[in-house]
């Protein structure tokens, strides 16, 4: 996936790519492989360069506001396409993919296609390390599909449900 962003004055071309649970992160032509787990909300474990970091990123529309420690950067998207669909996901339109924060294994599926669900409903139960997570839905919609059932090992960005 392909993107352009701007983080203070500068624009960056960004590719990301997924490979082996990792993705390949193209900044500008470097490369780096890196790891990335959602912990709780809005916060990340990224592992690069044999460096660990953990950061927020919170959202407001088209901007992503990334702290780690006590430096803060805003992020813009300036993909004109991309932006658009990033538009449509943030006033409640269009379809949104819920994906696994980590890998595991589905313990249980809590909502069948054509159900209504609120904001933060719980979809789908992973199990991780002996601990179940409950992946809840992001924003209200209709569940438009259902994409693993109880007892499927996923991995981290795999998609477990589809909402309009």
């Amino acid at each position: 996936m392909k993107i352009r962003v701007k983080a203070g004055e500068r624009e960056y071309d960004i590719d990301v790519e997924r490979e082996d649970g990792l993705f390949r992160v193209t900044v500008d032509g470097v490369e780096r492989s890196v790891d990335v787990h959602k912990l709780e909300a809005d916060f990340y474990s990224i592992l690069t360069d044999g460096r660990s970091y953990e950061v927020s990123v919170e959202r407001e529309g088209n901007r992503y506001h990334v702290r780690h420690g006590a430096t803060q950067r805003t992020v813009s998207l300036t993909d004109e396409t991309r932006r658009g669909r990033e538009d449509l996901r943030a006033s409640g339109h269009g379809p949104v993919v819920v994906a696994s924060v980590m890998p595991g294994k589905v313990a249980r599926v809590l909502v069948s296609e054509g159900d209504t669900v609120a904001e933060g409903q719980g979809l789908v139960v992973v199990e991780a390390m002996k601990m179940e997570n409950e992946i809840g839905a992001p924003r209200a919609g209709r569940v438009a599909s259902v994409e693993v059932e109880p007892g499927r090992t996923v991995e981290a960005g795999t998609t477990l449900v589809v909402l309009d």
